[in-house]
């Protein structure tokens, strides 16, 4: 059996997942229950998940309710790290830096956002070097590495 694929998702993920359960992001979740993910987040995650409802235009349809329902889908297969090390830092967008620290500090393979500022650090020489195991794709992306690597599995 192939061991589950280790990825942090920015919150753009888990925001289209709800307003879009059957695009790429949810697709991203629904491999995540399946155990074909290991998707790690932090108290910083988990907060702005909540903040998504007053951050959201209300022609979206992300209520409290969808959030919530959401964060207790999640507490089922994702692991909460903790005590995060602050290692990298991103004038860019200083608040992304924070998944890239998760993501340092779970080990994770793969950074999954649709967010042009992580996206773009893939173009750094100084970043790939300094991360050369770390990926950071968007949603399409990760679910062609996730069916590449569970293909014959079954």
């Amino acid at each position: 059996m192939t061991a589950p694929i280790s990825a942090v998702f920015d919150c753009t993920v888990f925001t289209q997942a709800l307003i879009n359960p059957g695009g790429p992001a949810g697709a991203c979740l629904t491999a995540a229950q399946k155990g074909q993910i290991r998707v790690f987040v932090s108290d910083h995650v988990l907060e702005e998940i909540r903040e998504l409802p007053t951050k959201l235009p209300a022609r979206l349809g992300v209520t409290a309710e969808h959030v919530d329902r959401l964060l207790l889908d999640l507490a089922k297969y994702v692991e909460l790290m903790e005590n995060i090390p602050a290692d990298f830092t991103y004038d860019r967008d200083p608040d992304d830096a924070c998944y890239v620290n998760l993501a340092g500090a779970a080990h994770a393979r793969f950074i999954v956002t649709r967010d042009r500022d992580l996206l773009d650090l893939m173009a750094s020489a100084d970043f790939v070097r300094r991360f050369p195991a770390l990926r950071i794709v968007e949603p399409p992306l990760f679910l062609r590495e996730i069916e590449a690597a569970f293909a014959g599995s079954e």
